[in-house]
Formats: C-alpha cells, structure tokens, sequence
C-alpha cells in the first residue's frame, strides 16, 4: 500500500509525520527542519518557490508572495500576481507538493496518500477546498481530522488511563477549543468552540501596528503605504513575538527602513514584554469564551478536565498559557512540541488506514494495532446542518455537537398546487433564520407527481461522511424520484476544469523541478571534476595532454557559465578521460 503521511497544514507553518515502530516520526524537510514555513512565492520570471526560500525572498518579491493563505480556505478570495489568478487551494497544493516531495526524497520512494488536519472549527466548504489542495498536490487525501483530536492522539499514545483532555489550539491564524474524553482507546468528542479568523498573525500585525505608529511619531514618515518596509516590519514583527516569549524585552532593528531627502532611516527600538502584552491583551481574551461554551455544551466543569494540552505556536507565548492555566486550574502539558504534536497525531491516525506490518515489539505504534484494537474517533460537527424552507425559516437536520458520520432525514412537502419541483437551499449554521447560516449549495428535485399542497412527502437525508463531508439526498416517497448532492460544488469549490488545470500545473512544477536538480547536481559534479583537474595539471608536468585538459577545463568553466547542459555532459567526459590519462602516466 505504501506509506501514508500524516500532514499539519499550517497557517503558518506546516508539518509532516509519518508512523515509525516506535512512534510518530517528523520527517524533515529537504533543509533539515521540521517546520516548513507555509509561505508561496512568484518570481519575475514565474517560478514558483515555497517554504523557507518563499520567505527570505518576500522582502525582493513583494506583491508575488503569499502568506496565510489558510485563513482564505472555503472563500471566493483569489491572490493575483503578475495578472495571474490563484485560489487557495492551489496556493496551498503548491505547499503540500512540496512536503510530499521532501518527503518522497527523504524516504527515497513516492508517497501517495495523506491525512490532513484542519481545524475543528473549519465548515464543509473548508474541509472540501483542503481535500482539493491535497489532490492538486497529487494526493489521495484518506481523511481529514480535526487538529485538536489529532493533537489528542498524539498525546494519548503513550497514557494509559482514561482521561477528559481539553485541547487549546491556538495557531498562526486560527483558534479553537476541543474537549475529548479518551476511554480504552476510543477518542470521543464531546465539545467544539473556536474562531477560524484569530491567531498568531493577529498577533504581529499589533507589533507592526505599534512600530508604525511609533516611527511615524519620531520621524514623522508613515511606513504603512511602503509595501516593502511593510514586509520588513512584518518579519521584525513575528521574530519580537518569538523572542518574548522567552525575554522581557527585546531589540527591534530594521536598518534603512526607509530613504528621505536626508539619507536612510533605521527603525530602532525595545519592545518590552509588558507592553507587548498590553497590546494584544484583548486577543488573548478573546479565546475565553470560546472555552466557556465548550464547557457549557459538554456539560462539565473546570474541575472534570484532566489534563490540558496547548496546540499551535502562539501558545508559546506567556500570557496565553496564563489564561489557560488560570482558567482551567491546572498547568498545561507542554512535553510534545506545539508546532509538531498535531502532524504527529495525523500520522497516528494513519494506523487506521495502513497498520505497520511486520514481525515488530510492543511498543508505542503498536498499542492500538497489536492489540487489535486501533484507535477510534468519534467526531463531532460544530455547526448545524438544514434547509431553507418557507419564509426563509430554518429546518435543522443534522444539529449542532452532532457526531459523526451519521445520518439524519426529515419529511418535507409541496407549498403550492401541483408543484413537480422542490428546491432546498442548504445551509450551515445556528440562526434561526436560514439565510444569515452560511449557503452550502441548492439542491432541485424535479418529476414530482402533480398534487394538491401538502400532499406530496419529499423525504430529505443529510449523511457526514468520515471526513464530515456532507451528502444530501431529496426522495419522492411517492415516485422514488430522487436527487442526490455532495457538498462539494459551492462557488469556492473548483470545478473539474479547473482542478485538473491545476494539477497537471502541479506535475509540470514538480517535473521543472526534478530537472532543475538534475542540472545542478551535474554542475556540482562538473566544478568538482574542475577542482580534481586543476591539481592533476600541477604535478602533470611537461606531458603532452596537459594542453588539451586545459582547454577542456575552460569550455567547461564557459558551458557552467551558460548553462548549456548538452556541452556539459559532453566536456564532463572529456575532462575524465584526458585527467585519467595524465594521472595513469605520471
């Protein structure tokens, strides 16, 4: 079957894990680090580059890098750069497609298959466009998780007892809250709380703010318009709020930050942690009520968790663990790295999908497998799921804090006489008024038998899958005429058109790329083969192939310069040949 990975699509920065005989393994990426920055950038000459090269080049490529492109997941937002239009999907295929291919490199085979996490306060349209980024990326994408239940396997591996866990997942650009109960290996969720639009960036743009504001005050020059001193404060920005969370205070230096009549100016300051916690005092708080409806729905207090476990980068930060520890009256666990502990949790979940085989000991992998008994996950939806009906009422079919999968139906019927169609708008949401919920998609019945109104009994069924993708299906109980849609087809989701547009772009990328490889490493080989000539022409003495190398040796330095592949491979040779002459005769 291959291996399957499991991946932590980041807003920030994104993870792989695989599972090993001993555990969850974060592989690392083709620089050696285990966080990947979820960062795509266009250059001028439309080569696309992702990860940490896509950062350190954003402040020379603005206005063709894109950050945080998760927070835009499931919406019509699109990036445009240089006339070309993105979705986010595709952004984030570009960031996946890189973490498989790292990864094929690392283990030195193709990998196939994955389990993405998303957050658990993500809808369907969210969920959908995070399937298309996968197979975009050439992925079959086995299920989506949420993060905390991921971060809840990872963490329940290793404990034996039964728990009630409460997960604190505070990322890059999202926030929720899951409360799991975890009894002989079966993961129940029993709460979910959170908003998709508060993280970690949240965070830095205060910082930026706070430093605008301040040079602007000193200086009198307002750096908010200049797009690439904005890209610099920014970079300031997020390293400030790293270092604070181990510091009091820290040293902001942007050198040159910006060019007047006078000369450059340099951006020079102490940013201290009380103050930087004045101004991001309300975003912390804002994480509070989302953890006191989490409570509030599970039907527990405070004192029925057990343990806490901080997910997510931004719960680095000082003020964020006090508030969690303040409210929940324990100290959270932070023995698994935050960054790493969702991607590990995915590839447990992998177990479920592809036990590791083989004569292996008991060990960590194998305490769900070799028992017979992998770990099972009962999610839950944070939303509920119904249908438009008359006077733009609401009718709740799948409610809120539902697990799943599942399945719920409902009996509906014609308002007008001898109506033969029936459409039922769907929606997402808790308001009682269907159109404040958020549109799903319409789903049309036509063939209905002509009957007064009232008469006809239209039967409709809501199914979550696995991956809480929703299934909707209308029957005529009277006709078995019946119409069935999946959720996925909502003006965010790609069309086939376009999905299979961007994956052969993808295969394209991934080919250029190869090539690309390929190319440097026979020019390393051939620098090198210059190096090894160089010394054999100072102990050639006067031997009469001493010339002829020397002349190869410049075509060859000439076709490096070029880049003339064919010329390359052809002097590479050449070059062997005649050093292997003069060194067999000296």
């Amino acid at each position: 079957m291959g291996r399957i990975i499991g991946i932590d699509l980041g807003t920030t920065n994104s993870v792989v894990a695989v599972m090993e005989k001993n555990g969850p393994f974060v592989v690392p990426n083709s620089l050696g680090e285990r966080l990947t920055p979820s960062v795509v950038g266009v250059t001028k000459s439309g080569d696309i580059l992702v990860g940490k090269k896509a950062k350190r080049g954003a402040i020379m490529n603005v206005g063709r890098t894109v950050f945080s492109i998760k927070r835009h997941m499931g919406t019509n937002h699109r990036v445009r750069i240089e006339g070309k239009e993105y979705t986010p999907q595709e952004i984030s295929g570009m960031i996946l497609q890189k973490l498989k291919q790292d990864t094929q490199d690392y283990f030195g085979e193709e990998i196939t298959q994955a389990v993405i996490t998303v957050p658990a306060y993500f809808t369907e349209a969210q969920r959908a466009a995070t399937k298309d980024a996968g197979e975009i990326a050439g992925l079959n994408v086995r299920r989506v998780i949420d993060e905390p239940t991921a971060a809840a396997l990872a963490y329940g591996l290793d404990r034996d007892e039964d728990q009630i866990l409460f997960v604190y997942d505070f990322g890059g650009g999202t926030f929720d809250v899951s409360i799991i109960e975890i009894i002989s290996g079966v993961f129940q969720v029993r709460a979910i709380s959170g908003n998709t639009h508060l993280g970690g960036d949240d965070f830095d743009k205060r910082i930026v703010d706070y430093l605008i504001e301040n040079f602007k005050k000193d200086n009198g020059v307002d750096l908010s318009e200049d797009p690439i001193a904005k890209q610099r404060l920014r970079e300031a920005a997020e390293e400030a709020k790293i270092e604070l969370s181990e510091l009091k205070e820290t040293h902001v230096l942007v050198e040159a930050i910006t060019m007047t009549e006078k000369g450059p100016l340099t951006l020079d300051t102490v940013l201290t942690r009380d103050v930087f916690e004045k101004m991001v005092g309300d975003l912390v708080e804002a994480t509070r009520p989302p953890m006191e409806a989490a409570l509030r729905d599970a039907g527990l207090g405070v004192k029925d968790i057990d343990n806490v476990l901080l997910v997510g980068g931004s719960t680095r930060i000082p003020a964020v663990q006090r508030l969690v520890r303040d409210f929940i009256g324990k100290n959270p666990h932070r023995d698994i790295s935050p960054e790493e502990v969702v991607a590990m949790g995915a590839a447990v979940q992998t177990l479920v999908l592809a036990p590791i085989e083989g004569d292996i000991e008991e060990t960590a992998a194998t305490r769900y497998q070799g028992k017979g008994s992998n770990p099972v996950i009962i999610h839950m939806t944070p939303f509920s799921l119904g249908v438009g009906l008359q006077n733009d009422s609401m009718g709740t079919i799948i409610e809120r804090n539902s697990t799943y999968p599942t399945e719920a139906k409902d009996i509906f019927t014609t308002t007008r006489d001898f109506q033969e169609a029936i459409s039922f708008p769907i929606y997402e949401g808790e308001s009682n008024i269907a159109s404040e919920n958020t549109f799903l998609d319409l789903l049309r019945i036509e063939g209905i038998t002509p009957a007064p109104r009232g008469v006809p009994r239209i039967e409709v069924t809501f199914r979550l899958t696995p991956d809480r993708i929703l299934e909707v299906r209308a029957e005529d109980l009277a006709t078995g005429v019946e119409k069935v849609v999946r959720i996925e087809s909502t003006d965010s989701r790609l069309n086939e058109g376009d999905k299979t547009r961007m994956i052969r772009e993808a295969r394209e990328r991934v080919t250029k790329m190869l090539a690309q490889r390929i190319k440097e490493s026979r020019t390393d080989e051939a620098r090198n083969i210059i190096e090894r000539a160089e010394s054999t022409l100072a102990t050639a003495g006067s031997h009469s192939l001493k010339g002829e190398l020397q002349n190869q040796m410049e075509q060859l330095r000439a076709a490096i310069e070029v880049g003339d592949e064919g010329a390359l491979n052809e002097l590479i040779d050449d070059v062997l040949r005649v050093m292997t002459e003069i060194e067999a005769g000296a």
